[in-house]
């Protein structure tokens, strides 16, 4: 049974990646709608991860923040001239302070 939905998919599926072509979007929509084991992956070559090396370009957990949040820190560390994450960190450490004292 077709999808109704199909033209809309794949409108937007080219709308969010615009170099994308419509033959594109519509394999990406029939390899959506397969089943896992129906998908041939026989084209993809073996890999050796042998000599991989576990966590080499790992740097720390990241922290998100809200939108608001990260524009009012990404302002005031342009008009501080100071790098966003050492704004980020000191206010943190400050915030901490406060609350140690306030126990």
């Amino acid at each position: 049974m077709p999808n109704p939905c199909k033209h809309e998919l794949e409108a937007l599926l080219m709308r969010l990646n615009p170099d994308l072509s419509q033959q594109q979007a519509e394999e990406t929509l029939a390899l959506m709608n397969m089943r896992e084991e129906d998908i041939d992956l026989s084209d993809i070559p073996e890999t050796d991860f042998s000599k991989g090396v576990r966590g080499k370009f790992y740097r720390g957990p990241l922290v998100y923040l809200t939108e608001d949040l990260r524009r009012y820190f990404c302002d005031l560390s342009r008009r501080k001239g100071v790098p966003l994450n050492d704004l980020v960190n000191e206010t943190s450490t400050k915030a901490l302070a406060v609350a140690e004292v306030a126990k």
